[in-house]
């Protein structure tokens, strides 16, 4: 279909988007609250699973339980005859530690499915050949569950992949960018002694922690403000006043605006994690938990999601704002780096006191009635998005020229390349561990 056709049909199968959604709210609804209710630590998402494939089971996809050898992954497929082009989508289902939903993981689930629902029900009622997936994509949350995905192609076939997510305060809907990320774990191995009796017989693992943990802080003075390296020290449980500790443990993440910024920041923080080994005389390890890369909306998706919302909703004072740019991190940034993708950031009309994502306060916004109409409106922006790209040619092959020139201005494959070279070492991806040993 070409983008002409497109303008005479877009009307009618916006409003099949939008009341296919609302045919649904109150099905969303009940699995967003039971998702709340029921918080989930990343790789550890069974209810949140079980409800969300149900859900979309009893709305006519073809529902892969346990997808790509992840227990709690899921594919939901919906196909309209032989189309050309495939659609995705993604819902989130962890939560945080100790806060539960507060990054509002509960709104990004439904928001998957709702958006999914209204573009396989544009397909159905319009007559439309194409193909519609969500995927459930666990452990968002330093799990890096999405490059699992990608890696055993999930991904693979989509023409382009959406997904929204919920941000601070107020009314309206934008495109925003994220940070690039690097997460590790240290462990300083020394020897225990009496701290009083024989303190010079043992080496203490601490003193490596905090020596460490001075570099880094030190190190953030000469760094751009634009990056962050943020960490704690670990292992209290097992430590005593009287003992020098055998063992202690750093947790760091280092995030710069861009992925080929980490090649800059990186060795230097490995370095210092290395200096407090050999100031304290213990061994260490160090392992990669993590890597994500930062977000690339692709500008062709990002600028009709913007032109929709205004146009749909700009009279009664939804903002629709050019593209923003955050510190946070997903690992949606490296579905990005593979195919086009868009992720908007929705507002909460709920949220005006200062709640933001990651503060105690958030779970109990993410759950408040005006945060899901929120998630859903946003929901139905990104399958108008998607279903254009499904059946408006010019479009889709906008999308992918955008996409690719994006890449190559940035150096895409190169910086991928170069990032997996430079942690080598530490098993890029797989969470395994470096040791050095120090001499005394």
């Amino acid at each position: 279909m070409s983008s002409a056709q497109w303008n005479d049909v877009s009307a009618a199968l916006i409003v099949t988007v939008e009341q296919a959604i609302q045919q649904v709210d109150d099905e969303l609804r009940t699995a967003s609250l039971s998702i709340h209710a029921h918080p989930e630590l990343c790789w550890n998402e069974h209810h949140a699973h079980d409800v969300l494939t149900a859900l979309m089971e009893k709305h006519g996809f073809n529902v892969e339980r346990h997808a790509y050898g992840l227990q709690t992954a899921w594919k939901a497929t919906y196909e309209v005859g032989k189309g050309e082009r495939t659609i995705g989508f993604n819902s989130e289902m962890d939560a945080l530690s100790g806060i539960g939903h507060a990054c509002g993981h509960n709104l990004i689930a439904i928001s998957g499915c709702a958006a999914a629902i209204g573009v396989a029900s544009a397909l159905r009622q319009h007559r439309i050949p194409g193909k519609v997936v969500l995927l459930g994509t666990p452990a968002e949350e330093g799990g890096g569950g999405k490059v699992k995905l990608l890696d055993a192609g999930a991904y693979d076939g989509m023409s382009a992949c959406l997904m929204v997510h919920p941000g601070t305060g107020g009314h309206g809907s934008g495109s925003a960018t994220s940070t690039a990320i690097v997460g590790f774990d240290v462990t300083y191995h020394g020897k225990g002694a009496h701290a009083g009796g024989a303190p010079e017989k043992g080496v203490n693992a601490l003193d490596a922690a905090v020596s460490a943990y001075v570099n880094l802080s030190v190190l953030r003075q000469q760094v751009p403000g634009t990056h962050r390296i943020q960490g704690v020290i670990a292992g209290s449980e097992n430590w005593s006043a009287n003992v020098i500790p055998s063992e202690a443990r750093l947790k760091y993440g280092v995030r710069t605006p861009t992925a080929r910024e980490l090649m800059e920041v990186v060795p230097r923080v490995i370095n210092c994690f290395k200096a407090g080994a050999l100031s304290s005389g213990c061994s260490y390890e160090i392992s990669v938990n993590h890597v994500s890369l930062d977000l690339q909306p692709c500008t062709t998706m990002e600028a009709f999601y913007q032109e929709h919302c205004k146009s749909r909703w700009g009279a009664e004072g939804y903002l629709s704002p050019g593209r923003s740019a955050t510190s946070a991190s997903t690992d949606f940034g490296d579905v990005t780096y593979r195919l086009p993708g868009l992720h908007p950031m929705f507002l909460l009309p709920n949220a005006l006191g200062g709640e933001y994502p990651h503060s105690g306060s958030y779970a109990g916004v993410a759950k408040g009635p005006e945060a899901h109409q929120a998630a859903l409106k946003a929901a139905s922006a990104i399958a108008v998005v998607g279903a254009r790209v499904i059946v408006d040619d010019g479009f889709a092959s906008d999308t992918t020229s955008a996409w690719r020139k994006q890449m190559d201005d940035i150096q895409a494959e190169e910086t991928r390349q170069n990032i997996e070279q430079l942690l080598k070492p530490f098993q890029f991806g797989n969470a395994c561990k470096v040791t050095g040993e120090v001499p005394l």
